[in-house]
């Protein structure tokens, strides 16, 4: 198996750095593919507003969605012109 070149892991390591300061949570680094994971975001000014309108009754959806919370996962890799790629 071939070595993975300096400049595609850096550029690599890049690219993770920035989804990382946008929420995004390192779940695994493979060669010049990184594996990134993050929970859905729950739109909390509209719940809110449900909430205070039904008198406290939407508050079970609410608690509902944060416990079934999806799981986004973005699949980066690198190709051999060190372009990052997403999937």
């Amino acid at each position: 198996m071939a070595s993975i070149d300096p400049v595609r892991i850096q550029a690599l390591d890049e690219a993770v750095a920035r989804w990382a300061r946008s929420g995004w949570s390192v779940s695994s680094v493979s060669g010049a593919t990184a594996v990134l994971q993050r929970k859905k975001r729950i739109g909390w000014f509209w719940n809110l507003v449900l909430t205070l309108l039904t008198g406290g009754l939407w508050l079970i959806v609410v608690v509902i969605r944060v416990v079934n919370r999806k799981i986004q996962t973005v699949v980066l890799t690198v190709d051999e012109y060190a372009r990052v790629h997403t999937s």
